[in-house]
């Protein structure tokens, strides 16, 4: 958005040193600009939207170890070698026997 914003308010000089364009390129650049702030702003609204129901998924999974896992994993992108560190878990207990586990605990709410 702001890279958008930086070439919507880029003033061009023609070599008279006018700042005007004939064909008013600063105000299709600010349309422009805004269309795409719009465009920017709706899927940051989806994206919450798509956040909040994942949370809530998660927050029905009533061991606390699988629902950490869940939240590092899904809302905080962390990798599950990051995971496994924090959590004090082997990498290959991680990814073999919790992150299973926690899938299946959700899709059980997802199922009902």
């Amino acid at each position: 958005a702001e890279r958008a914003f930086s070439k919507a308010t880029v003033r061009t000089r023609s070599t008279g040193g006018s700042t005007a364009s004939p064909d008013n390129s600063t105000e299709r650049k600010f349309i422009n600009y805004a269309m795409y702030r719009a465009y920017i702003d709706e899927r940051v609204e989806v994206l919450y939207k798509t956040k909040l129901e994942i949370l809530a998924a998660i927050d029905k999974v009533r061991d606390n170890d699988l629902r950490l896992l869940l939240i590092k994993r899904y809302i905080k992108f962390k990798t599950f070698d990051k995971i496994a560190e924090e959590m004090h878990y082997s990498y290959v207990h991680i990814v073999h026997n919790l992150h299973p586990k926690a899938l299946y605990a959700v899709g059980e709410f997802i199922k009902s």
